[in-house]
């Protein structure tokens, strides 16, 4: 028990004492968007410098002096250099033209992946022309082709130039959605790309003579990968656990790995690393024998370590993995055992000093929670049943491994992916040994299969893991009930849930009762938390209005009651409705009803109604707020002459009107006098369509510009 009680004893961990202010001060940095002088920043940095080094030398003089200032000093100082931190490395948009056609030339970091009606893939930019103006690269695109079937596809590591047009991306405002410009915007990723297809491809082309080509970590995963020949799904299983290269996993694949809980499995992750150090251990014991020291096999180990972590693009997962195992061989040996939990925030220190939007990654928080979650509930978990049969005291170790994993875990997972699967202890129990397998074959494989010797024996061994790992997921994802969807977590309760997990673990390692008390007011507090949104919900009403590519969705909700209306030109729009309902709408959560309008003439929905009023017009909503929505399928200005007439036709004047689907023959110039009714015009409308309408109305809602049309009572 002494140990376990140490294992949170700040004086063993010294680096906890600067990480959580300079992690503090760097998500500041990142988050801030006030104009802030990064030479200002400097100053209160160098001014913080001498304060900090009068107070110590203070202290060094005379010991019983203010220790609590030298304390404030520090932790101010850690906080400025953690905001200076993030200033400066924080991404930048580089302000491109955008509507243009332009001319970009830059290097490919994944295979493209298919889509409805592209072909996706990020590139790094090296130069763009437009205008006569060449802009420099140093930024991410999201680059969508439009090759024809028998153009050269491009490659991992290659540098193509392509001709097309510019645009930025943008969320689509619809509530309840991923905030998706943010999340590219981490990534330094500010624009689309569309390139213009095969009449423009004579200004399109590849570079790949480059020498420099051949160091490339994508040409690299591509050079390993190239050696494996079978079924694409396996391919793919194998570039994703092996290299870290997840582009050419399919949707279903996806799909099948999450509902079986095996989604860490295809992400290179301590697992991976530590099997991978495990064996190069072994491989190694010849240096050691010939050397009689450590010191030759740990370079080696280290160095193909740290290069493997470039070959898989330095995630956090890796990057954390990779330090924490540098800081135990150079321990092991120096002959000095290095701390776990204090080179866990070493390596968490590291990684947000060199990129403080590291912390705002979904990776980045699943992978550091999931380790401190195995080093403080394993061992409890672990003691809670003492076996003396090897193979079940073997596989109690590694249930409590994943139970401790998953528990920290299962919170972010819930509130970013709104699932979780139900099998994944079983799942890890049937994968886990599988993937040591491969993982370690892998290693072993590499120099064999890239010199040619024995490759075909490889990759049948290979190809034949892969495959029935491919195998067990999909059984375990057939299972029912295999996985809980349609789950909601807020952020605000997300932090509530992670405080109450630091509390456990507190509780666990230490005899003190305070922790447990602080637990059971925190869930006091998260229950009462809890039924107050319940009865805030079921008090409240709304409507939204937002649009799906080429589609508009009107949704009304009373309490926990919800009508969706769908207008839709293309059936493939429907797919996102769809998906956004249960993400948003949660089954769980409301009884929602969800209509595709067509030509019907009426829809009676839960808490509103839908009626025909003409053909291409409808009236939606109840009786505390309704509105018309006009379609593509409008008969001429019909709709505009029931509007400035309806004190003849005796029609109640609508709250709003919805145009959808780029209704022809309007003329809504004006808005009738003595009204106030809101004209909202969605993403299904396109840009051309918006200027020609020259509408003159004070109030104008753009859901594409805007995000969604709210309204509350």
């Amino acid at each position: 028990m002494a140990n376990q009680v140490a294992m949170f004893d700040l004086r063993r961990i010294p680096v906890v004492k600067v990480l959580i202010p300079f992690a503090a001060g760097a998500f500041s940095g990142v988050l801030i968007t006030v104009p802030i002088s990064i030479a200002g920043v400097v100053i209160l940095a160098v001014l913080g410098w001498i304060s900090l080094l009068t107070a110590f030398l203070r202290l060094y003089w005379k010991p019983g002096s203010v220790p609590w200032l030298f304390c404030l000093l520090v932790f101010l100082f850690c906080f400025t250099t953690g905001m200076g931190t993030g200033l400066v490395t924080r991404p930048v948009d580089p302000k491109l033209p955008v509507g243009d056609l332009v001319i970009i030339r830059g290097v490919v970091k994944e295979a493209p992946r298919p889509g409805q009606q592209y072909l996706t893939c990020e590139m790094a930019l090296k130069m763009l022309y437009a205008h006569d103006t060449v802009y420099p690269g140093g930024t991410l695109l999201k680059v969508y082709l439009n090759l024809p079937d028998d153009s050269v596809l491009p490659r991992a590591g290659e540098t193509w130039q392509l001709f097309g047009k510019l645009t930025a991306i943008r969320n689509s405002g619809n509530p309840g959605t991923p905030d998706f410009e943010s999340i590219m915007r981490r990534k330094d990723c500010w624009y689309r790309f569309y390139s213009s297809g095969p009449s423009a491809l004579e200004l399109s082309g590849r570079r790949v003579s480059a020498p420099v080509r051949k160091f490339d970590s994508d040409f690299i995963r591509s050079a390993l990968s190239d050696r494996w020949h079978g079924h694409k799904d396996e391919r793919a299983l194998l570039k994703a656990v092996c290299l870290g290269d997840r582009a050419s996993l399919t949707d279903d694949m996806r799909q099948m790995y999450g509902a079986a809980g095996g989604m860490h499995l295809l992400a290179v992750s301590g697992l991976h690393v530590g099997l991978i150090w495990w064996v190069l251990q072994h491989l190694t014991q010849w240096m050691v024998r010939i050397s009689r020291s450590e010191v030759y096999r740990t370079l080696a180990v280290v160095g193909i370590l740290w290069f493997y972590a470039s070959v898989t693009g330095f995630s956090s997962s890796v990057c954390r993995s990779v330090t924490m195992f540098t800081f135990f061989s150079a321990g092991r040996m120096m002959g000095q055992r290095t701390h776990a939990v204090n080179g866990i925030f070493v390596s968490a220190l590291i990684l947000v000093a060199i990129q403080p939007a590291r912390l705002l990654e979904v990776g980045f928080q699943l992978s550091y929670a999931a380790i401190l979650g195995i080093v403080s509930f394993y061992p409890f978990f672990r003691s809670l049943f003492r076996l003396k049969c090897r193979l079940f005291r073997w596989l109690w170790n590694a249930t409590a491994v994943s139970l401790a994993a998953q528990l920290v875990t299962a919170p972010i997972v819930i509130c970013y992916f709104h699932q979780l699967p139900v099998y994944s202890l079983v799942t890890s129990l049937l994968a886990v040994p599988m993937l040591s397998i491969l993982i370690a074959l892998f290693t072993c494989s590499v120099p064999f299969m890239l010199a040619g010797v024995l490759e075909g024996a490889f990759n049948f061994m290979l190809m034949g893991l892969a495959r029935l790992m491919n195998l067990t997921m999909e059984a375990m994802a057939a299972m029912p009930g295999a996985l809980l969807e349609g789950l909601h977590l807020s952020s605000e309760m997300l932090i509530l849930w992670m405080a109450i997990l630091c509390l456990l673990m507190l509780a666990v390692e230490r005899r003190s009762r305070f922790p447990g008390y602080m637990v059971l007011f925190m869930i006091s507090v998260l229950l009462v938390w809890s039924a107050w949104t319940l009865g805030y919900r079921r008090r409240t009403s709304e409507m939204d209005i937002c649009h799906f590519r080429g589609a508009s969705m009107v949704t009304i909700r009373e309490g926990d009651r919800v009508d969706h209306y769908c207008w839709y030109r293309d059936s493939s729009s429907v797919g996102y409705m769809q998906q956004y309902r249960s993400d948003v709408w949660s089954r769980r959560i409301y009884r929602n009803l969800m209509h595709e309008v067509g030509d019907s003439a009426c829809f009676r929905g839960s808490v509103s109604e839908c009626i025909a009023l003409d053909h291409g017009v409808w009236i939606v909503g109840n009786d505390h707020f309704g509105g018309w929505v006009v379609s593509g399928q409008v008969n001429g200005s019909q709709p505009a002459k029931l509007l400035y007439d309806s004190a003849v036709t005796g029609l109640k004047s609508p709250d709003f009107i919805l145009l959808s689907g780029e209704p022809s023959g309007l003329t809504l110039k004006a808005k009738p006098s003595g009204s106030d009714i809101d004209l909202v015009m969605d993403g299904s409308n396109r840009s051309w369509y918006r200027e020609r309408m020259h509408a003159k109305w004070d109030r104008i809602h753009d859901t594409e510009r805007h995000g969604a049309y709210v309204k509350r009572w």
